[in-house]
């Protein structure tokens, strides 16, 4: 079409129109607002209908771009109309999410970025779990240039060296999300939920790592959560193979960047599996990067596509050894060797071979929480044989550095070493969180949670994301997730850990039905619609509490209320009875002996009252119409007391497990109901609960003047309770109260919120 001109008209400081205009005729604009200092809005996109023949729609949206890049911005955002989703995915959006508009028309968020505009993602041999890239380039300081930085996404985890030394103390990053779209039918039951995708990338200063003249970027990369390729933890779930992208930029101009002259060659890693360890082939040469490595086969790497999914800076807690162990050894017969490291934790040990190892020499090491009776490692806690954490190193004949994990962490009190190899210390590593206050109690047992669930839940923080488990599962489970989180808030400075879990949790809801997955970032893996879900409503809500930051909630608010709509299209008579089809609804996970008697209905009817009474408070800080919610409120508590609830003796369910105070907590109930609950647990001494009632319990006893029975079941010595833990010589805390399972799971340890707040001796904290 002739006589088009594309026109940029700055409206005020911060907002821009993107118009094109034949002749006089305006046929179609568009307005572009800044909303950070790398971040812009497109909004009010309108054609005139006779020109939409013409593709003018994605003529003004590059029109946008190529200002917003102008203009140093590296995201542009919008809010689309779901059925002009095709149109924005075609001009290189992706979905992050859905929000609301009025009279309930949906609208899906897209996202477009720009970060690595002109640079080439790189791929290598298929077959490597770890690879080694390398790129020259010359620089030269003046004192007139402001600093310079590394920009780098690197899939999966990645170590990065500017002429030998270390850009980072950090560990395991960068941080782990829902990378990109994958086949998640191959899961232990499918899934078809459209969810959404971010990929973090950072940025380092290197200006004094620089040299005038020739300098050398290297980066090891090792499978991480991208590149999974044994893994099957609830199935197979490999997203793709090693993916690389970099630029390098002073003054905001490249000097260096990710192309086809970016060179690879094989890592002396040659297996690299979160769940599985590492196998070093030390034969391959240069280990430690104080010099550009010089192994092997140099090839030029290939171009790949960049993951279609969000592109976010990480600015989040990482991941870091945090202190050093000096493990005992318990038993040694000629090369065999078991070590005691004195307490549950995640890391890796630190070996040397030892003078006269021979070439070719192998020494093995393997991880377990505990031993059996014949002094022998006891696999099963950790998952037993079939997810059996390993370390594998093949000696040159020389070597006398240090040898440790790159890529991944065990999770152990006890490992054995088989070959000749001397330990050295073990590296307890972590998401890198302070603790924030004091604790301490007269009665041990107060003590001993106090101190294993902050060990317990530090285990359990890696890659910015509270897991259930530092070796078996190793996932976001939002259900143990949520329930610690107003603990994890209570113990650490947390706030940034939180943020990102948050953006994880939003981004495994499908976008169209509501549901919620089990684990954030969403890796497989079960547990229900009402507990696990429910972290939607429950985690930004308890960030608000504990951070008093608004924005949170406004933020996540279209995410709460489609999940509560996904809740009552999953309910029956007013009844959640069901979540995923072919799913697993686990209700009240982990009661003694791992026999649930509170009907999984129940459980997650409990939650959808407790998420819409949490919506409906949030309504009102929002300043939002909730009578529709509040409606719906009394329909579902009155569906829930007509069906679990007797008025006469006011017990619900019978007083199975903690059904009493399960329907207390939500106002329920009568004068009897209370009772019942103390003098059943009076009675009783000790816990018959799991994962979510232990919690309840608690709660209810504290807020309702019942402190006293509440210490007495927290301090009981009974089959189920926190003393048989300890009389066992646990240093973290169990995933049943038998431990017949795992035995660092934080779970139980969401009371410690109670612990602190009402049996805490130390009063200044």
């Amino acid at each position: 079409m002739q006589n088009v001109r594309y026109i940029i008209k700055n409206i005020d400081e911060n907002t821009f129109s993107s118009s094109f205009v034949l002749i006089d005729e305006v046929m179609g604009s568009a307005v572009i607002k800044k909303t950070d200092e790398k971040t812009f809005e497109v909004s009010n996109i309108f054609i005139k209908e006779e020109y939409r023949r013409f593709k003018h729609g994605s003529k003004i949206l590059s029109a946008a771009f190529s200002e917003v890049k102008k203009l140093g911005g590296e995201t542009l955002f919008a809010e689309a109309p779901a059925e002009l989703l095709p149109f924005f995915e075609k001009n290189g959006f992706e979905k992050c999410g859905v929000t609301y508009k009025k009279d309930g028309a949906r609208y899906i968020k897209v996202e477009k970025s720009f970060v690595f505009d002109g640079c080439m993602w790189l791929s290598f041999n298929k077959e490597l779990e770890a690879a080694i890239v390398k790129k020259s380039f010359n620089y030269t300081h003046t004192h007139d240039k402001n600093r310079v930085y590394l920009t780098v996404s690197a899939l999966g985890f990645s170590e990065i060296f500017v002429n030998g030394k270390s850009v980072s103390d950090r560990l395991f990053a960068p941080a782990w999300s829902n990378y990109n779209a994958r086949d998640l039918s191959v899961l232990c039951y499918p899934i078809f939920d459209t969810l959404t995708y971010r990929v973090y990338y950072e940025r380092f200063d290197i200006t004094d790592l620089l040299v005038d003249g020739k300098n050398t970027v290297v980066f090891h990369i090792g499978g991480g959560w991208y590149c999974q390729h044994e893994s099957r933890n609830e199935g197979i779930n490999k997203y793709g193979f090693l993916k690389l992208c970099f630029k390098i930029t002073q003054d905001g101009e490249i000097i260096a960047k990710s192309d086809g002259d970016t060179l690879f060659t094989k890592s002396f890693i040659t297996r690299a599996n979160i769940y599985f360890g590492e196998t070093q082939d030390l034969r391959r040469g240069n280990y430690d990067f104080s010099t550009e490595p010089t192994f092997g086969e140099w090839k030029k790497c290939d171009e790949d596509a960049a993951p279609l999914s969000l592109f976010r800076l990480s600015n989040y807690p990482e991941d870091r050894v945090v202190r050093k162990l000096y493990p005992k050894c318990i038993f040694r017969r000629g090369d065999y060797a078991i070590y005691d490291i004195g307490e549950n934790v995640a890391g890796f040990p630190v070996i040397r071979f030892k003078d006269g190892a021979a070439l070719d020499e192998r020494c093995l090491l393997r991880f377990a929480e505990e031993l059996k009776s014949d002094g022998s490692l006891d696999f099963h806690y950790s998952g037993g044989r079939g997810r059996m954490q390993c370390e594998e190193y093949i000696y040159d004949g020389s070597c006398k550095a240090a040898l440790h994990q790159h890529f991944t962490w065990h999770g152990a009190r006890y490992f054995e070493v088989l070959g000749e190899a001397e330990v050295l210390e073990y590296c307890v590593a972590h998401t890198d969180i302070k603790k924030i206050i004091s604790f301490k109690s007269s009665e041990p047992v107060l003590q001993w949670i106090f101190d294993a669930f902050i060990r317990t839940q530090l285990d359990n923080i890696h890659c910015s994301v509270p897991s259930d488990c530092p070796h078996r599962e190793r996932l976001g489970y939002t259900g143990d997730g949520q329930l610690a989180s107003r603990a994890v808030m209570t113990c650490f400075d947390a706030e940034a850990l939180y943020r990102k879990w948050l953006d994880d949790i939003a981004d495994s809801q499908d976008i169209f039905s509501g549901h919620v997955e089990h684990t954030a970032p969403f890796y497989g893996g079960g547990g229900g619609p009402g507990g696990w879900g429910g972290a939607m409503v429950f985690v930004p809500y308890n960030f608000y509490e504990f951070y008093g930051d608004k924005t949170v909630l406004e933020k996540y608010y279209p995410n709460m209320l489609l999940y509560l709509d996904y809740m009552e299209s999953h309910s029956e008579n007013s009844l959640v009875v069901r979540g995923e089809k072919g799913g697993w609804c686990l209700g009240d996970w982990c009661a003694p002996h791992n026999k649930n008697r509170l009907p999984e209905p129940f459980v997650n009817t409990y939650f959808y009252i407790r998420a819409l009474m949490c919506v409906i408070e949030i309504s009102k800080i929002l300043k939002k119409d909730s009578s529709v919610l509040q409606e719906r409120a009394e329909r579902i508590k009155k569906a829930f007391l007509e069906k679990y609830f007797d008025e006469k003796s006011g017990t619900f369910f019978g007083s199975v497990e903690a059904a009493d105070a399960f329907g207390f907590d939500l106002g329920l109930g009568n004068e009897k109901t209370l009772e019942n609950i103390v003098e059943k647990y009076e009675k009783l001494g000790e816990f018959d609960t799991g994962i979510f009632g232990t919690y309840v319990l608690i709660k209810t006893l504290c807020e309702n003047g019942e402190k006293k029975l509440a210490k007495k079941l927290l301090t009981s010595n009974g089959e189920n309770s926190f003393y048989n833990m300890m009389k066992h010589g646990a240093t973290t805390l169990w995933e049943n109260w038998d431990g017949c399972d795992s035995r660092n799971h934080p779970m139980f340890g969401a009371v410690t919120e109670f612990i602190v707040k009402y049996f805490n001796e130390v009063t200044n904290y």
